[in-house]
C-alpha cells in the first residue's frame, strides 16, 4: 500500500497565491490604473471646476482656476521628481544622507509656487479664491476616486448597509 506524503500548511495555499510573481504584477497593474484614474479625475475636476467657475463668478475665477490647477501639477509632478532623486541616491549611497542641492530643489519648489501665485494676485488677472480651488485639484481627483471606490464596494455587496 502506498502512503501519500502529508500535506503540510504551504500546500493548502491556494492557486491563485501560489506566485509571488503574479501577485506582484497584479498589485503594480492596479496601482497603474488608479494612478491613471486619478489623473483623469484630476483633469476632470479641473474641467468642472473651470466651467463652475466660469458660469458662477467670471473669467478672474476660471482663470485663478487654472492657474491653480497648473500649479497643483507641476508641484506633483516636480515633488515626484525631487523625491525620486532623493530615494536613489540615499539608497544608491547608503549613509541616508540627501545632497543639500536636491533638498534645496526640494524647498525651491515652495519658493516658484509662492511667486507665481503672488503674481497673478498682484497682477489682478486671476481670483486667489479660484487659484485654492485649483490648487487643490488634485484632491478633487482623488475624492472623485474615492466615490467611485465607495460605489465599487456597494455595487459588489449591496446588502452591507443592513448589517
Amino acid at each position: 500500500v502506498s502512503r501519500l506524503p502529508k500535506t503540510d500548511s504551504v500546500s493548502k495555499i491556494p492557486a491563485s497565491q501560489m506566485s509571488l510573481k503574479d501577485s506582484n504584477e497584479h498589485g503594480e497593474d492596479e496601482n497603474r490604473a488608479v494612478e491613471r484614474r486619478l489623473e483623469r479625475n484630476t483633469y476632470v475636476y479641473i474641467l468642472v471646476a473651470s466651467i463652475a467657475g466660469l458660469y458662477w463668478s467670471g473669467w478672474r475665477m476660471a482663470l485663478g482656476v487654472l492657474v491653480g490647477s497648473a500649479l497643483s501639477l507641476f508641484n506633483k509632478r516636480w515633488l515626484r521628481g525631487s523625491l525620486q532623486v532623493m530615494l536613489d541616491r540615499a539608497a544608491e549611497e547608503g549613509t541616508g544622507q540627501i545632497p543639500s542641492f536636491t533638498a534645496f530643489k526640494f524647498v525651491l519648489r515652495y519658493v516658484v509656487i509662492a511667486l507665481v501665485i503672488g503674481a497673478a494676485v498682484w497682477l489682478g488677472r486671476a481670483h486667489p479664491l479660484g487659484i485654492g480651488v485649483g490648487f487643490a485639484a488634485i484632491v478633487g481627483g482623488a475624492m472623485i476616486e474615492t466615490v467611485y471606490q465607495l460605489y465599487l464596494g456597494f455595487k459588489t455587496n449591496p446588502n452591507s448597509s443592513q448589517e
